[in-house]
């Protein structure tokens, strides 16, 4: 799904004044102004807001994974010959001289750029091109001597692909990575800000790669300075923004981050030429593709002046500075870097509900169980929107992707597939083998006797199961305020033991009060 940034479209980066959000307005009347139906794909009002983690930018509300995966298998390649929406994409689409054209350019730039550092980093690498559209960067590599395939979820562009004798799978990332194969290097170019959730992509990407393989990502170096400068001096909306094709932003500075945030460490940073200096000399190519073509024409014609090495030095001091078209950055996986329970993929069933690993999906609506049900947790003071925004990104994210997780959480799900309770374990020791069990279910269905007794059994069978047969503790344990009788009650009958008390363990509303320990013991 090469969904390509043509030279002559979209950009900018985050010197900016550090705005937290742009204006929906101007986001609707940036599409309008490109002849892009905002609401396509997308709710209403779409805004951009900066992740408060690694300071890309990204659309909200974001729209959902399985809308943005019917837009790209049916519609995307549609709207690119019918709007011009990513011209370099189109381009090639074209078919004839152009495309041809487009091609040698390429090969002798970024495709050759991503060669010849693949074939440095792992000689005789085998690679995998995710969203690699009809498969030109796959055929560039496999000239280059590398074992060289392609996944695309759009079957249009996968069978072009595949008429050129390559091998392309129609399959997204996830389906791909469930046949186990693996790679020495991957390459994500004009893909991770398309996705919704690029955290979710990295991860998939890294269950691809071997130990020490390497991952090449391009994204547009949007909110840039120099595209900032052009949007004033051209009194036009932000064009760059492109809904819904474009979930995320990212710049020089965010997608290393980004990057070194999940799993990989960044070694080679360039940029390409920065085509916001046509709009400052005045040739304005926003609105006027024959305009975006010549000054296209003169990019090409400049980069294929000039010596390969001498261009990637350039455009490594351009990255350094923040400036450049796109950002195209080579990371190696960290050493370990592999998750020890692929909680993304885990999904069991018992007595009637479905155990999967927590979904962002549910984090706010179990924030406000969380603050309904205070008084039963280890939890000091009501969560904000941010709070538990933060605690999943920041917190949650990284630890399920860690080779030893000192948690592991599930969403619960009802015979209806609705969000009813979440849980798991916490506070793992994965030396003594064993973990702390954490509960808790909706509010009012936490209130129904029946229910509860009825959630907490499902849970307590998934856990046992899941924590001895499959990740292979010895002990689980709870620890439980005394007052809860029923719920201890409920423990017991599913075979946990009292191993102790502890008196005036905690302070709760004011006074002192004991909490239980109970425990079950992996079967001899």
């Amino acid at each position: 799904m090469r969904r390509q940034k043509s030279s002559d479209s979209r950009q900018e980066k985050g010197l900016w004044s550090r705005a937290r959000t742009v204006d929906p307005g101007a986001v609707e009347a940036a599409s309008a102004a490109a002849g892009r139906s905002v609401r396509a794909v997308t709710q209403p009002k779409p805004r951009i807001v900066v992740d408060p983690i690694y300071g890309h930018r990204r659309v909200e509300p974001v729209p959902g994974s399985a809308e943005l995966e019917r837009y790209y298998q049916s519609r995307y390649y549609h709207r690119i010959r019918k709007d011009g929406r990513a011209a370099g994409l189109e381009r090639l689409l074209r078919g004839g001289p152009e495309a041809e054209r487009e091609r040698d350019w390429l090969r002798g730039t970024l495709y050759g750029d991503i060669a010849e550092t693949l074939a440095d980093a792992a000689p005789g690498a085998r690679v995998l091109d995710v969203g690699c559209g009809t498969g030109d960067l796959v055929a560039a590599l496999a000239d280059a001597g590398l074992d060289a395939w392609g996944i695309e979820p759009s079957e249009e562009a996968a069978t072009a692909g595949r008429s050129r004798g390559l091998r392309i799978h129609a399959e997204d990332s996830r389906e791909f990575a469930a046949r186990g194969e693996r790679f020495d290097a991957l390459s994500l170019i004009n893909v991770l800000e398309h996705v919704p959730d690029p955290a979710t992509l990295l991860r998939q990407a890294a269950k691809l790669l071997n130990p020490d393989g390497v991952l090449c990502v391009q994204v547009p170096n949007d909110f840039s300075r120099l595209q900032t400068l052009a949007q004033r001096r051209l009194a036009k909306p932000p064009w760059w923004i492109a809904v819904p094709d474009h979930v995320s932003y990212f710049d020089f500075a965010s997608l290393p981050a980004f990057l070194s945030g999940h799993g990989f460490e960044p070694f080679d940073v360039q940029a390409d030429f920065p085509m916001e200096l046509f709009l400052l000399l005045g040739e304005d190519y926003v609105d006027d593709p024959e305009v975006g073509r010549a000054c296209h024409a003169r990019r090409v014609e400049l980069e294929t002046a000039i010596p390969r090495e001498e261009r990637r030095a350039l455009y490594r001091e351009l990255a350094r500075a923040g400036v450049g078209r796109n950002c195209l950055v080579f990371a190696r996986r960290r050493a370990g870097s592999a998750p020890r329970v692929d909680m993304e993929r885990l999904e069991r069933r018992a007595n009637g509900n479905r155990f999967v690993g927590l979904r962002h999906a549910d984090i706010q609506t179990l924030r406000g169980w969380r603050n309904e049900q205070i008084g039963v947790l280890r939890q000091k003071a009501p969560l904000s929107e941010a709070d538990q925004e933060r605690w999943f990104r920041q917190v949650v994210q990284p630890v399920h992707a860690g080779a030893d997780p000192e948690f592991l959480l599930v969403s619960i799900l009802d015979e209806a597939d609705r969000f009813v309770g979440y849980g798991g374990l916490t506070h793992i020791d994965w030396e003594h083998r064993r973990g702390e069990v954490s509960f808790l279910m909706e509010t009012e269905r936490a209130r129904n006797a029946e229910l509860y007794a009825r959630d907490l059994g499902a849970f307590l069978a998934f856990l046992t199961s899941w924590a001895f047969d499959e990740l292979g503790l010895e002990r689980i344990f709870t620890e439980t305020y005394a007052f809860r009788d029923a719920h201890i009650a409920l423990l017991e009958n599913a075979g946990f033991v009292l191993e102790g008390r502890m008196s005036g363990h905690v302070r709760h509303e004011g006074r002192a009060v004991d909490c239980l320990i109970h425990a079950v013991m992996r079967n001899p």
